[in-house]
């Protein structure tokens, strides 16, 4: 009788998307250098920094370029960088929440 393979985990398995704005310039399908990333998003390297540690400033323009370096939908780099900035907020209202205790 042959062997059977072994079972896959529980659950689908689907692999880890980039959960924050800089994962998705850095660690996504593509690797660019930071000339790269200046000329094609059209941005110095300090626009590029600060639109990574606070992605709510970025704007409609820069989003829509970011998804055309990305080869990605737009909606799909929106959802990460609302997600983000949600998420941020949160921990904001947590933050206050806790000093007034």
């Amino acid at each position: 009788m042959p062997n059977t393979p072994p079972l896959p985990p529980n659950g689908p398995v689907e692999p880890s998307a980039p959960r924050r704005f800089t994962d998705l310039l850095r660690n996504g399908r593509y690797q660019f250098t930071e000339r790269e990333l200046m000329e094609h998003l059209r941005m110095t390297y300090r626009t590029i920094k600060q639109r990574e540690a606070e992605p709510s400033t970025l704007t409609v323009a820069e989003l829509l370029r970011v998804a055309d370096l990305l080869d990605e939908p737009v909606q799909s780099v929106i959802a990460v960088v609302l997600a983000e900035v949600q998420a941020n907020a949160q921990t904001v209202v947590d933050q206050k929440t806790r000093a007034v205790k």
